[in-house]
């Protein structure tokens, strides 16, 4: 059964929850406990940052997320490729509590509308950004916005901001950024708010729902 009431999300509110449903597994449903466990770790660090640092909050905000969604590919014998492992994460999250999901899309409708808005957090657009549509079709998906909601096409949503998450992410990671950029404090704003938002109740759906569920191999799992 579904809800749409807002639990409590902060790390250490959902570290007491992650313990109770640990209660007895043992080494059960290990590949869950592991994902968990790593994710809060890094939500939990995530919050040592202050307003100052927010490239590094953000960064480890994105790590508790991919802590989740990552997965080894057994025909390749390596890590799988992030959007393919992060969408089909999405899929079953938005499957455990669509209803919930939706509700805090359509709460932060500005916020999100705001991201994808935004033509720089977009991977078209950096193909051919001098060609005159490309800030148009960068930003088309923010025009179906209230359409989607309305239709609650959570999955559709969810991936949508989080691709463009993925983008500043990249920007931050290779190098593609100045610290502290004024180009894009704009974007890191509403990129961080936006993550700051949607990771936890993400954590907290996997502890809910997750346990009992077909998880992809692990990425480097811990070696005794």
């Amino acid at each position: 059964m579904t809800t749409t009431q807002l639990p409590e999300l902060t790390a250490d509110a959902m570290k007491v929850l992650f313990k109770q449903r640990c209660v007895g597994l043992g080494n059960e449903h290990r590949n869950w406990q592991i994902r968990v466990h790593r994710s809060l770790s890094w939500l939990k660090r995530a919050g040592s940052f202050t307003d100052e640092q927010s490239e590094a909050k953000f960064l480890f905000l994105w790590i508790a997320l991919n802590s989740l969604y990552g997965r080894w590919e057994p025909e390749t014998n390596a890590p799988g490729l992030d959007s393919q492992a992060r969408e089909a994460f999405i899929r079953r999250v938005c499957q455990w509590n669509a209803p919930l999901m939706i509700q805090v899309l359509q709460t932060s409708r500005g916020l999100v509308k705001k991201i994808l808005e935004n033509p720089y957090l977009a991977a078209g657009f950096w193909r051919n950004p001098d060609h005159p549509d490309s800030k148009r079709r960068a930003t088309a998906d923010a025009n179906y916005l209230d359409k989607n909601l309305r239709a609650g096409d959570a999955q559709l949503v969810l991936n949508q901001l989080l691709y463009r998450l993925f983008v500043f992410r990249g920007q931050l990671v290779h190098g593609a950024s100045s610290g502290g950029s004024r180009l894009n404090r704009g974007a890191m704003k509403y990129c961080l708010m936006m993550i700051e938002l949607q990771v936890p109740l993400i954590i907290h759906l996997t502890i809910e729902h997750g346990c009992a569920g077909d998880w992809p191999e692990l990425c480097y799992p811990p070696m005794r």
